[in-house]
């Protein structure tokens, strides 16, 4: 039964790559982070509401008196999830952006409206790049263009891919399969088309 509640909830697709369940994490942690601080916020919106409200025309609300305490909580609590969810980003950017030394160099060049793969070997590929599996594959990137982004939901990877400019990022493949490629930066008339795998 799990299984099936599971899928019915997933919010991305399958994992991937080796990258994609700590992309993951962050994810789940963000929303719970909102979920939790929203459900919080809309209860005691109504719990005030209901507490104080005016019961008739003699009611005069008490003076209220600052405390440090509950001030210092709202200032400090807030600081220290932004830090944690800043440190945690950008922990996993460095690890997007820093490649293996052995990693399989693969060309990719964005146009209107598909990506032009050429791999260390020559092989040439439109709308679709072929990997192993297992094996640190660095991507280096640019437009002919307009700016577009290289995305693969599979994989967790999403990079930025600029006219006169190089972009790089990688990823490790842990399962065989075909999986979408989209460019994920509004290009054009045809961006909905501009896709692979």
């Amino acid at each position: 039964m799990w299984p099936q509640v599971t899928q019915a909830f997933r919010l991305m697709p399958e994992r991937a790559s080796t990258i994609a369940g700590q992309v993951d994490a962050l994810f789940y942690f963000l929303v719970a982070v909102t979920v939790f601080f929203s459900g919080l916020i809309f209860l005691l919106v109504f719990a005030f509401a209901w507490k104080y409200r005016r019961r008739s025309e003699l009611d005069r609300p008490k003076a209220i008196h600052g405390s440090l305490v509950l001030e210092a909580l709202w200032s400090v609590v807030p600081l220290g999830i932004g830090l944690a969810i800043f440190v945690w980003g950008a922990y996993l950017y460095f690890i997007i952006v820093s490649p293996p030394a052995a990693a399989m160099e693969v060309y990719v060049v964005g146009k209107q409206w598909m990506w032009k793969i050429q791999h260390p070997t020559g092989q040439q590929e439109i709308n679709e790049l072929h990997v192993p599996v297992n094996r640190p594959v660095r991507l280096t990137m640019t437009s002919d263009d307009v700016i577009h982004s290289f995305y693969v939901p599979a994989f967790r990877i999403k990079a930025d891919v600029v006219p006169g400019k190089y972009t790089t990022t990688w990823f490790e493949a842990t399962k065989t399969g075909e999986y979408h490629l989209f460019c994920a930066e509004y290009c054009g008339t045809s961006h909905a088309i501009m896709g692979g795998r």
